[in-house]
């Protein structure tokens, strides 16, 4: 219930992997085809994974467009309130270079570890 809690607001879709897992908290795109996969360092890309997703599997996740919190996997630690970027393979971060913005850090995270991004809407 606590998390559920932490993501009050949220709106879960459900999506279908390429041929590649995904794991909770990558920003993932939606292709052409219908499937999406992880996104790449300056794309902000159309969702968030919720949970684990195997490779041609479906799952849940959350649209990146709207003020709301997600799990985000951070790919270096991370502070409360530090700005989050994209990162390579549908991770978070810190690091501005070559990436685009996504949101604010609202929960400390460790590098490779999870923690929880405000996502900023996109106008």
């Amino acid at each position: 219930m606590a998390d559920l809690a932490t993501h009050i607001g949220t709106v879960p879709m459900t999506v279908l992997a390429s041929t590649s897992a995904i794991n909770r908290g990558y920003r993932v795109t939606l292709a052409s085809d219908g499937t999406v996969s992880a996104s790449a360092i300056g794309v902000r890309g159309d969702f968030v994974t919720t949970g684990d997703i195997a490779a041609s599997g479906y799952g849940a996740a959350t649209p990146l467009n709207g003020a709301q919190k997600v799990d985000a996997f951070a790919s270096e630690a991370v502070s409360v309130g530090d700005a989050a970027y994209s990162a390579a393979s549908g991770a978070f971060s810190k690091t501005s270079t070559n990436a685009v913005l996504v949101g604010k850090w609202v929960q400390a995270a460790a590098a490779n570890t999870l923690g929880v991004v405000l996502l900023e809407t996109v106008a």
